[in-house]
């Protein structure tokens, strides 16, 4: 986008095994949370967890697991390669079926949604049909000046399915806002910039 961002949220601090645990139980718990992703039955509306390579492969895999130890929710878990291979397992995908499945797909933000609209195509080629999207932060964030979408809004609008976060800008704000550990710069940084391009 051109624009320096005053934070950048990296899901590979998320290194330890505590981190983790947590992490996986936090999207669980939105997505068991979204009326989009679970029926008036308390059931899931999907069968697989898709992680598209590489940060949404081991997100995946941790919100399958805990989908399972904190609901009771068995769900298939499937990731893709960035290249397909020709011995092993081979192919693209690596898990369970997505043929005629319906998929979450998680990762960890949508800045510009072009792993979403890739998996999506993905999911075309196994007549499987991806029901929602999972992210850990939704950035709130204009696409450009131009355009009043974020990537988020972009995604749900153009694919026609839900996205599900456990927290957003706004929330970020009042942590920092909250916490002893970030001065009032950080916040106003975070601030004017949501001045500026936030939804």
């Amino acid at each position: 986008s051109g624009r320096t961002s005053p934070y950048f949220f990296n899901a590979g601090l998320f290194s330890s095994g505590s981190a983790l645990f947590k992490l996986g139980k936090a999207y669980a718990a939105a997505i068991m949370a979204s009326d989009q992703l679970v029926d008036a039955n308390g059931k899931v509306v999907f069968d697989i967890v898709f992680g598209p390579a590489y940060k949404g492969i081991s997100l995946g895999a941790l919100v399958c697991a805990a989908l399972y130890s904190d609901f009771g929710v068995e769900s298939g878990f499937t990731y893709n390669r960035k290249e397909a291979k020709d011995h092993g397992e081979g192919g693209i995908l690596v898990g369970a079926s997505i043929t005629d499945k319906r998929i979450l797909i998680v990762d960890d933000v949508i800045t510009a949604g072009t792993a979403i609209r890739e998996s999506f195509e993905l999911m075309k080629k196994y007549n499987a049909t991806p029901v929602g999207v999972s992210i850990a932060l939704d950035r709130a964030e204009k696409r450009s000046l131009d355009d009043p979408l974020s990537a988020v809004q972009a995604v749900a609008r153009d694919l026609k399915i839900p996205v599900v976060s456990i927290v957003a800008l706004p929330q970020l704000q009042e942590f920092l806002r909250s916490s002893p550990h970030y001065g009032d710069d950080v916040l106003k940084q975070v601030s004017d910039y949501r001045s500026q391009y936030g939804v």
